[in-house]
């Protein structure tokens, strides 16, 4: 078997509203397609060569918290971006999480930011 990439991300979304601003508005996504799957409703995004979904559930579901440092658990997805100070500028004005400001990394030669969606999930932005 060959792994040929990655198909999707899917987060379970917390406040519906909020996340659709936050994707759609603050990162500047455009939503490919919506479907409904009887007890779920997916909101599809085109993220270039893979899509991220977003999950509603129809039934209130347990919500579940992991800090950044909890281990055996989903960390964060990485996204590139051509200019993170307009990432920083767009979270901030809508009052959304940075966990760590635009920093130059040099053990990886990238300079990145940490944000966090209203679903509470990390997101590291690394400018391109």
């Amino acid at each position: 078997m060959k792994i040929k990439g990655v198909d999707h991300i899917t987060i379970n979304m917390v406040n519906v509203k909020e996340s659709f601003d936050f994707y759609e508005n603050v990162i500047g996504l455009e939503r490919i397609k919506n479907v409904d799957m009887g007890d779920h409703e997916l909101y599809l995004y085109d993220l270039s060569d893979i899509k991220l979904e977003l999950i509603e559930y129809k039934e209130e579901q347990k919500r579940i918290q992991a800090g950044n440092t909890d281990v055996g658990v989903y960390r964060h997805f990485a996204l590139c971006v051509d200019d993170l100070e307009e990432c920083r500028r767009r979270c901030e004005q809508a009052g959304y999480g940075i966990n760590m400001y635009p920093e130059y990394i040099e053990q990886i030669g990238q300079t990145v930011m940490l944000i966090r969606d209203p679903n509470g999930v990390e997101i590291e932005m690394i400018q391109a």
